[in-house]
């Protein structure tokens, strides 16, 4: 493919993030750093659109309510270990309540942590103060497009994260602590079984081997409860985390493509429009991207929509995510050859693979809902995990061209071949 994208429209990406760091810094879901960033983004989008062709939803959500599932978690862990080595001594109080009690938050504390965080169903929302994001929309079609048969996003987010205390204090003992806390869910719920089992059948040695000792209190469970009552640390206002790589790269990249068509829009297939969006509130469980879906459901259907999302683009091969939301939604199969298609017509180093669980992005709503949806991930783990992740130091000084520039390459391959 010829050399159309080129460096100078990366490092206007590149220049942009320094700029929305420089001016605003890091801006946490829900936070007004967060609406100064999007405002910033959607003034560049209109330098380039016209204020006609770029708009902004506003949504409501529970910034809280999603990473809140860790220390939620802990605490029922905690309450369960207390309830299931404290069974007998509590004077007045039967040991068949206390064991009932203990295998009841044993369960909860799993199943909470699955439907908040592993599905993001927006369980303990409900239970959390509401704040307003925003999604910024800019359009753009070719110039000689009446009708539009076929819809394209391009997108990324622009909230930043709270910041991941273990990864930031301990690196690669993250990995550690991280097994340790799902070794405890298991290790608290099985003794729970055990001791109520051994209740019911009146086996007194099977009560003592479902009670915890000391020896599991201290492992695993008080390093879990810990581990999980201090997952982040939200800093103040806007947070500690710039996002420079998670997400302002997506953003940026997004309007130096947007910036790149404007001025050269042959490169538009006709009768098909090209929304670059940045969604806000990500970091709380991709809720600007759900509400989209929500609010747009009907049209996104009736356009034969493709969404190609851009996550954390620091390492020059990406991965092609073929499911979204920790392995749970499978990406449409069409869509993934499109992006492979494009990635080997450009010379784009990429791997294919399945999300792990952690892994979810803004495509995760759009695939769920049935719409042909994609993320392109850009960085590498664990090694860019550790070094970078959802911490202070995730900064401009991360990014280099060589990544941005391939993103460029793939994404205008993949929209001048409308979508295929």
């Amino acid at each position: 493919m010829p050399e159309i994208i080129t460096n100078s429209d990366a490092s206007y990406a590149l220049n942009f993030v320094i700029k929305i760091c420089r001016e605003v810094g890091p801006g946490l879901p829900g936070s007004p750093q967060e609406g100064e960033r999007a405002d910033i983004i959607q003034k560049e989008l209109e330098s380039h659109l016209g204020t006609d062709n770029v708009t902004s939803e506003e949504f409501t959500f529970a910034p809280d309510a999603f990473l809140s599932s860790y220390p939620l978690c802990g605490l029922f862990m905690l309450f369960a270990a207390l309830l299931n080595i404290s069974m007998g001594y509590l004077m007045g109080i039967s040991p068949w309540l206390t064991s009932i009690a203990a295998l009841v938050f044993s369960i909860l504390a799993p199943v909470l942590f699955i439907y908040e965080f592993v599905l993001s169903h927006e369980l303990l929302d409900p239970l959390f103060r509401k704040k307003e994001s925003i999604n910024v929309i800019g359009t753009l079609r070719n110039p000689g497009s009446r009708i539009v048969k076929q819809l394209l996003i391009i997108s990324g987010h622009h909230d930043s994260a709270p910041e991941n205390t273990w990864l930031s204090f301990l690196g690669y003992g993250f990995f550690i602590l991280l097994a340790t806390f799902f070794i405890g869910y298991v290790i608290i719920l099985v003794m729970s079984i055990i001791q109520l089992w051994g209740l019911i059948t009146d086996n007194a040695d099977m009560v003592r081997t479902g009670t915890l000792g000391w020896i599991m209190m201290a492992y695993p469970i008080i390093p879990a409860v810990i581990f999980a009552l201090f997952f982040t640390r939200k800093g103040k206002d806007g947070g500690n985390v710039p996002g420079a790589a998670d997400n302002l790269s997506a953003c940026a990249l997004s309007v130096a493509l947007c910036r790149f068509l404007v001025k050269n829009p042959t490169y538009i297939p006709e009768d098909t429009e090209i929304r670059f969006i940045s969604f806000g509130g990500e970091e709380s469980g991709y809720r600007g991207s759900r509400r989209y879906v929500k609010r747009h459901l009907e049209e996104l259907k009736r356009l034969d929509t493709r969404m190609l999302n851009i996550e954390t683009i620091a390492n020059p091969e990406f991965v092609i995510l073929t499911s979204d939301i920790n392995g749970t939604v499978k990406n449409s199969p069409e869509i993934v050859k499109s992006i492979v298609a494009a990635a080997e017509r450009a010379g784009i180093p990429f791997k294919v693979k399945p999300a792990t669980p952690g892994t979810a992005n803004d495509s995760g709503p759009f695939s769920k809902a049935g719409l042909k949806a994609i993320t392109l991930l850009g960085f590498k783990v664990p090694q860019q995990m550790v070094k970078f992740y959802h911490q202070k130091w995730d900064n401009p000084d991360i990014l280099t061209i060589e990544p941005l520039l391939n993103v460029l390459k793939l994404t205008l391959d993949w929209v001048r071949n409308g979508g295929e």
